[in-house]
């Protein structure tokens, strides 16, 4: 009797582990990307996301993107032509608000996903989700405040200053800011943060100038990004300085394996992890779960925010450190504040109050 319970279970979990394919055709899907590929970063993973989608369901679905540039006037008329050709989904960033807000419902039997932010009203076709990038720039914070405390390493100096560069001045980019400091405080309440926002997510010139003032005339120690492409200026500047570098949405270390100048440099990223999300979803699409309408908000304790391996730099008692940072946020053992339920007024009170060019 006991055998057979155990065969029976064994099936089941074989049946659960297997894609349910509840839809009746092809299903198809299009990832429109604002901006363009090749940032390493933020639509790099979004782009992985579809190479996850194949792997796993073959030609039982069809993908296909484009990148749209900086031209906003091109998304509306993107999403109305994926609703019109009739695709099965439609991803896009949170950039694509608007525009999905008055292109969906006309399209009722096409699922807009809208990643990175939450749809403006409520929308029956439209799944909409949000990344606590509070949560992401908490945990850089708590690396960042501990590293800049850091005895016997010639890299990092005695005035417990650490850095911060943002693509724009907006609620997207300052969450991640506003989690930043709240992790650095909490590790290091002496700590000082220099910041800039380079107002461009492509100029990475202008970063890596930014990057390297924090570096040299603020003497900081690490300096964190959330800028997308333009962010990959920091690294030339932590070359340039011999500073480290914390990288933001996927594993930046990784892509600088032929530049172990660049890549001993960063000591981790902090992974937003849209390739698993945008596969999560197509998941719970293709089994027949029923996602219009519905908003999410997914970070640590979802898996989707999380460090990147860690350069051999952070020492082992470090990362067990960390390690305690993560069960702490996922136990919600910690309030992580967030730009997006903060005033103008509180952020720049909170930024007043750790700012570097002011001690």
């Amino acid at each position: 009797m006991k055998r057979s319970i155990l065969v029976v279970a064994a099936i089941l979990s074989i049946l659960v582990a297997l894609p349910s394919f509840a839809q009746s055709k092809p299903v198809s899907v299009f990832l429109l990307i604002s901006g363009s590929l090749g940032d390493k970063g933020f639509n790099d993973s979004a782009r992985a996301g579809l190479n996850l989608m194949k792997q796993k369901y073959g030609d039982k679905v069809t993908v296909k993107y484009t990148e749209l540039g900086a031209d906003t006037a091109k998304y509306a008329p993107s999403l109305e032509d994926a609703g019109a050709e009739g695709y099965s989904v439609v991803f896009c960033s949170n950039n694509f608000n608007n525009a999905v807000s008055e292109v969906a419902a006309r399209y009722p039997k096409t699922l807009y996903v809208m990643y990175d932010g939450w749809i403006t009203g409520e929308i029956a076709n439209v799944y909409s989700i949000m990344y606590k990038n509070n949560e992401a720039g908490y945990i850089a914070g708590a690396l960042a405040g501990i590293m800049t405390q850091a005895k016997g390493d010639a890299k990092v100096n005695g005035d417990n200053v650490i850095g911060f560069i943002g693509g724009r001045d907006i609620t997207g980019i300052n969450d991640f800011f506003v989690g930043y400091i709240a992790g650095a405080q909490k590790v290091d309440p002496a700590v000082k943060i220099v910041y800039n926002y380079v107002n461009s997510f492509t100029d990475t010139a202008k970063a890596k100038d930014q990057a390297l003032i924090q570096y040299g005339s603020y003497n900081a120690d690490v300096v964190y990004h959330a800028a997308g492409r333009a962010g990959l200026g920091l690294f030339d500047a932590a070359v340039e300085t011999g500073k480290y570098a914390i990288g933001v949405d996927t594993d930046q270390a990784s892509l600088f394996a032929n530049e172990p100048a660049k890549s001993g440099l960063i000591l981790t990223s902090t992974q937003k992890r849209v390739d698993l999300t945008l596969a999560g979803a197509l998941d719970q699409f293709v089994a027949g779960t029923q996602l219009g309408g519905k908003k999410v908000y997914l970070g640590v304790a979802e898996g989707v925010i999380a460090y990147a391996p860690f350069n051999k730099a952070v020492p082992a008692a470090v990362q067990k450190q960390l390690e305690l940072v993560i069960a702490d946020i996922k136990a919600a053992k910690v309030k992580i504040p967030s730009a997006f339920t903060m005033s103008a007024d509180e952020i720049n009170k909170m930024r007043d109050l750790v700012n570097a060019a002011k001690k």
